[in-house]
């Protein structure tokens, strides 16, 4: 299984690094986590397993304490709290994380990845190596990890997107992060940015007719209470988000600690990844006994085409580089 793999390969990573001579850190510390999802949310239960893990690797001298819902904040705040250090770490979007560093807001890029093998090799591989270099330099925020975002689909209020032509000026809930409104401009809806802790709200009142998510968000937040459809566009797959934290405070911990922490974060990103790949169906059938109707479009090519057709104009949100698309895209 590739995540016990990855587990022999970093746990040997951090054992070398102790055999190296290099000392543990000498004072504990806690780590602060935020995001933006419901303790029931596969994210959070992968930071709980990391945060065990990387207890147990340090013998306590590492610590995570998860905060869940929003609670240190929205990812806006976060992502401007995380490079002052009054938060440690989060766990964000590519979008969000894209106020470090614009080249990772391609991984929200419409049609991007084909499955896990590919979004693995991008980001734990010589380009992902690149972003986390770069985003250290600019701007004191390191990545340490990644977490699959699941496949994002189209929910709605009171009629199916049975084609591309159905969601023509439809209001649809997107995060206000780059690329999300040009993505769904692209597919003839009407953007409307709000913010997460608000959709369900912004969906009950009819502020807006449909809203992008993954499907274990619609389960989890509980998103078949107000919307009828889920429509099953699979517009995104895996998009995954970076484990970000502060720079200053990663290099106070020692190298073989610094090893723990990232490989009991690659643990939890395998439980993640796992629950993902292998629950997708069990949500599908849940989604449907809560009420909800699963609509798969039958112009699917339409939707590839509209969404690929604007990749120049949303090139701009990570940088300009538009052939870094293709580059990504086509990676064998």
């Amino acid at each position: 299984m590739t995540s016990l793999s990855r587990r022999t390969v970093l746990g040997g990573a951090a054992a070398a690094l102790v055999a190296s001579g290099l000392k543990a850190s000498a004072a504990p510390v806690t780590l602060k986590v935020g995001h933006v999802l419901a303790p029931t949310h596969q994210f959070h239960l992968g930071l709980e397993l990391a945060a065990q893990k990387v207890a147990a690797a340090t013998e306590g001298r590492v610590k995570l304490q998860v905060f869940p819902s929003s609670q240190l904040g929205t990812e806006r705040d976060m992502n401007i709290a995380i490079r002052s250090g009054a938060v440690d770490m989060l766990l964000a979007s590519p979008g969000g994380a894209s106020v470090h560093l614009k080249e990772l807001a391609i991984l929200d890029a419409p049609y991007l990845f084909r499955d896990n093998k590919h979004w693995e090799g991008v980001v734990y591989g010589p380009v992902g190596a690149t972003w986390t270099k770069a985003m250290v330099e600019k701007s004191g925020v390191r990545i340490v990890g990644w977490f699959h975002r699941g496949t994002r689909h189209v929910i709605s209020r009171t009629q199916p997107y049975a084609t591309l032509g159905a969601m023509a000026n439809q209001k649809i809930r997107v995060a206000d992060l780059p690329p999300y409104p040009q993505v769904f401009k692209a597919l003839g809806a009407v953007p409307t940015p709000i913010a997460f802790s608000e959709m369900y709200q912004a969906l009950q009142s009819g502020i807006v007719d449909g809203a992008d998510a993954p499907l274990d968000t619609i389960l989890s937040q509980k998103l078949f209470e107000v919307a009828k459809f889920v429509n099953l566009v699979s517009w995104s797959f895996g998009a995954p988000g970076p484990i970000l934290i502060n720079e200053a405070t990663f290099s106070q911990i020692a190298a073989p600690d610094q090893a723990a922490l990232v490989a009991a974060i690659r643990e939890g990103s395998a439980l993640v990844t796992d629950a993902f790949t292998s629950g997708e169906e069990s949500v599908k059938q849940k989604l449907t006994a809560a009420g909800m109707t699963l609509v798969t479009p039958t112009d699917l090519p339409a939707w590839r085409a509209a969404a690929e057709k604007a990749i120049p104009s949303i090139a701009s949100t990570w940088g300009g580089d538009v052939e870094l698309y293709a580059r990504i895209r086509d990676q064998a």
